[in-house]
């Protein structure tokens, strides 16, 4: 699985500009000045080459077409954009940092968080059975 995980952060994965549009429903004038203006950013590999966008910039250019669809100004869909990224960069952060273990059986799936920081003789543990969460305080095993 460990190999898995880094093949799949290894990926370079990347569209041009018409792919992005067609995807996004976003015109190329659009993706063009939502970069001007720092939303999203391309990526150029080499002088002279195309501009591509990475999977996360052109999630970025769905949420930002997504919320003009719905009424929203450029700023506020750009507004939300930041919250949403700082949102989603803190939930990463926490999962990276803190999962140690899944477990899934035909009941349920169990997310241990490791240890509470403030109590650490217990792990925190997140149960999750069809749609319903419970995050439980379950004693830490002893190394």
């Amino acid at each position: 699985m460990d190999n898995f995980v880094k093949k799949l952060k290894s990926l370079n994965i990347s569209l041009g500009i018409g792919e992005t549009s067609r995807i996004s429903g976003a015109t190329t004038t659009q993706i063009r000045y939502w970069e001007k203006k720092g939303l999203i950013q391309s990526i150029q590999y080499e002088e002279g080459k195309n501009k591509r966008y990475s999977l996360k910039n052109i999630t970025s250019i769905i949420f930002i077409k997504t919320m003009m669809d719905e009424g929203y100004t450029l700023q506020k869909a750009a507004d939300k954009l930041q919250k949403h990224t700082k949102n989603s960069d803190s939930l990463h952060m926490m999962i990276h940092q803190r999962l140690e273990s899944i477990e899934t059986n035909e009941q349920s799936t169990k997310i241990n968080f490791g240890r509470i920081d403030n109590d650490p003789q217990y792990n925190i543990i997140a149960e999750i059975k069809g749609k319903n969460v419970q995050f439980l305080k379950k004693p830490a095993r002893k190394n």
